[in-house]
């Protein structure tokens, strides 16, 4: 009598199947435009965030940031433009080009901001920068008296 039924081995092979199917379905699904613009928006809001973080520890010196819509840079600096931070990962100037995120762009002009050893933004503050890649867009702004950096 023959018996009815999968073995392990099958049933093994069948789930592998499906799982290596999902896992296409999602990737193909993923919308990696939408996470440069997001990374990209996470990166910036980091670095000003560290800008604020400087103004705060050293106390009496201005740091900020600022953004060229023409180049689609932006430089973190101590008290000048001309005198940009070191980047704490890479050791060399915190500037930073948005064209290493594919078609991410800096829209809505220049923008500057500036703290003080409170913390609060002493230029800049109440506005941000708008980060796009011409279909998804992120806003970071920063908060007039309290110097909180958000994503919009």
């Amino acid at each position: 009598m023959a018996q009815r039924g999968f073995t392990i081995i099958e049933l093994v092979v069948v789930i592998a199947i499906l799982g290596v199917l999902s896992v296409a379905a999602v990737t193909m699904t993923f919308d990696f435009k939408r996470s440069y613009v997001e990374v990209a928006a996470q990166k910036t809001r980091s670095d000003i965030e560290h800008a604020r973080s400087l103004a705060m520890t050293k106390k009496g010196t201005i740091y900020g940031a600022f953004f060229n819509d023409a180049t689609d840079t932006y430089t973190v600096y101590q008290t000048a433009i001309a005198t940009p931070v070191e980047d704490p990962l890479t050791k060399q100037n915190l500037i930073e080009n948005f064209s290493k995120w594919s078609g991410v762009s800096i829209t809505g002009g220049d923008y500057t901001v500036e703290f003080n050893q409170l913390g609060a933004p002493t230029v800049g503050g109440g506005g941000g920068v708008q980060l796009t890649d011409g279909t998804n867009t992120k806003i970071i702004s920063v908060t007039a008296v309290t110097g909180k950096v958000s994503v919009e």
